[in-house]
């Protein structure tokens, strides 16, 4: 899920800094409202086709393991195997509406991921501490239904002597559908399964519903913060 919010606000800081490096460019009109709003839904579709080419979605891992042991393993050893896991749909980024107005200096958004699944055939893990072994293994799918990002973000911009763009605020709303999990867990020989896909798919979202409000206010004060950065290191370029 954090990686998923990560992923978002990234595309929406690519997506900012690219348009205001268009007009610099001019490739794009600033003061057509309409060119830039068409402008930024073809960044936002270039950087999903990017993510489909550059290997990211569908993600595949047929086998991976990683090691981490003391020089003495019998006081700590950690090894964590994964076989066949498998991603989709991070890249399926639906805009279901853009609208940049220069008036306002405000750029507002809908997007939405439909529906991110992964699965895992095979999941271990085995840890050593003082000659005590822990286990534990996994399997199953899981999947994460229309997550929505909509919200605004406003812009101080500055033409002279060139384009300079930092963000003032940003008011993002995130819902999600449901979490759909299907996993078995057990645990030093102990089947948790049920009450994992319980967690999963009631607990996780009904979290999420309570703290709402938190939780965008924490995506507001963040994408503040990363866009800002990120367009400070490529103006800086």
């Amino acid at each position: 899920m954090k990686l998923i919010v990560v992923i978002t606000i990234f595309v929406i800081s690519v997506t900012v800094n690219d348009a205001f490096r268009a007009y610099n460019e001019t490739e794009v009109d600033l003061n057509d409202e309409r060119a830039m709003s068409g402008y930024i839904k073809n960044v936002i579709a270039d950087m999903a086709q990017s993510m489909k080419e550059a290997g990211y979605d569908p993600f595949y891992i047929e086998r991976q393991e990683y090691i981490y042991q003391l020089p003495v393993p019998v006081i700590f050893k950690h090894v964590i195997l994964i076989e066949q896991l498998l991603s989709n749909g991070i890249s399926n980024i639906v805009v279901n509406s853009v609208n940049y107005s220069i008036l306002a200096s405000r750029l507002s958004f809908d997007i939405e991921l439909p529906l991110v699944d992964m699965g895992v055939g095979s999941g271990s893990v085995e840890t050593t501490v003082f000659g005590r072994n822990f286990t534990m293994n996994s399997s199953g799918k899981m999947a994460v239904q229309r997550m929505r990002f909509v919200g605004q973000i406003r812009f101080i911009v500055n033409l002279i002597p060139k384009i300079n763009v930092s963000v003032r605020s940003s008011d993002i709303a995130f819902t999600m559908d449901g979490i759909e999990s299907d996993v078995k867990l057990v645990v030093q020989n102990e089947d948790y399964s049920d009450k994992m896909n319980e967690f999963l798919s009631t607990t996780v979202p009904a979290t999420f519903k309570e703290y709402r409000s938190e939780i965008n206010e924490l995506l507001g004060i963040l994408s503040v913060q990363y866009i800002n950065s990120y367009l400070q290191a490529q103006q800086n370029n």
